[in-house]
């Protein structure tokens, strides 16, 4: 395994790790008054020797579970017939995440075993699930195999990269009365439990009201929409920081990889989509996944953030193969397996990350990832 190792933290910024603290709110009301009472419910019957991490894990295979289910019963198709108690499932476990990633922390708080990893790796677990979960949503929603999937996917990813940009700068994570990981979690689960009770079919009515939009583009304007109307208050908090140009300079890689992305889409000469839609979904959720965790990461070591990851040299293939078959017809690469191979390679690079900063952050900080690490007193 040493062949793998690289290390994401330089020597000069090892230190800062014994000295991070957690620091946010949650003003949800949903939050405060119901899902947090459960979770403290919930917690008398979890054993004192459970380690954070684990119920984090447990999490995040409540989403995995699906996820898998989801691929064997549909494939590569995001719409048709979904049978009724996958919708169920899919639902139930989502609150089962929603619980554990409530509890994880309360653990932490409980044990005294917080860490800047566990940290790390919930935040970029919880990324992980927009796009897993959104995939499953996207098939729900009978969005089907072209560019509006990936859409889907995107709009819920602004916000999540945005607020962890607001954490880097502002040290604090400070959530709003109304936010993405109380109300907009839920929300995922009260849409698989509408799609089990009026059927796939209730996501393609038309709404004469709202310009004859189908039901399922209708929630696509309305997620536009709320991040049009809540980020720049993300990035009036972060101004106070930084640079407004200091901020973009750092989103250009995010918004250059969405970019490119939906340029190939759209211009594929073979509307690749169509069969490799899950591959499109894979790269662009996992590479902004892994830029999530280095957003984090950099938070909890001090460190100034990259201009870009080493994967935009991925999305500058996909562009260069999309313009030539432009320009020529055809485009040099076969576009179904150049998207299949991305996929993969975004899928192994962000294993490569998880595996690097949990076995740098457990020997510098000498914690064993899924132990209890302190005396419980």
């Amino acid at each position: 395994m040493k062949y793998l190792n690289y290390d994401f933290i330089s020597s000069d910024h090892l230190r800062y790790l014994h000295t991070y603290r957690y620091k946010g709110t949650d003003l949800s009301l949903l939050y405060n008054y119901i899902l947090s009472p459960i979770a403290e419910y919930c917690l008398k019957f979890v054993p004192l020797n459970v380690a954070p991490n684990v119920l984090t894990l447990l999490g995040l295979i409540c989403v995995i579970i699906p996820h898998i289910v989801f691929y064997f019963v549909m494939g590569d198709t995001f719409n048709g017939f979904i049978p009724n108690w996958l919708l169920w499932f899919t639902a139930t476990l989502h609150m089962l995440y929603m619980n554990f990633d409530n509890l994880d922390g309360k653990q932490a708080r409980r044990t005294r075993n917080s860490s800047p990893l566990g940290m790390i790796l919930d935040h970029n677990f919880d990324s992980m699930i927009i796009l897993l979960q959104g995939t499953n949503l996207t098939t729900a929603m009978q969005v089907g195999n072209n560019i509006f999937s990936v859409v889907l996917y995107i709009i819920p990813s602004i916000p999540f990269y945005l607020i962890a940009h607001e954490e880097y700068y502002t040290h604090e994570m400070n959530l709003p009365i109304i936010n993405a990981a109380a109300e907009g979690t839920i929300s995922v689960a009260i849409f698989f439990a509408i799609t089990a009770y009026f059927g796939c079919d209730w996501w393609l009515l038309k709404l004469p009201t709202f310009y004859d939009l189908q039901v399922n583009h209708f929630v696509l304007v309305a997620f536009a929409s709320s991040v049009l109307i809540t980020m720049p208050s993300v990035i009036f908090k972060i101004r106070k920081f930084t640079t407004t140009s200091s901020l973009f300079k750092q989103l250009r890689y995010f918004l250059f990889c969405n970019a490119i992305i939906l340029y190939n889409i759209y211009f594929s000469k073979t509307n690749v989509i169509e069969q490799h839609v899950r591959a499109y979904m894979y790269t662009i959720g996992f590479t902004m996944s892994k830029s999530v965790g280095i957003v984090a990461l950099n938070h909890v070591c001090n460190a100034p953030l990259p201009a870009y990851l080493n994967s935009i040299y991925f999305f500058i293939l996909l562009l260069i193969n999309t313009i030539s078959g432009q320009l020529l017809g055809q485009p040099i690469l076969n576009e179904g397996l150049l998207i299949q191979v991305i996929a993969l390679s975004s899928i192994l690079i962000h294993i490569h990350f998880l595996y690097n900063i949990a076995r740098q952050i457990s020997n510098e900080l000498n914690i064993k990832i899924f132990e209890i690490n302190k005396p419980i007193k």
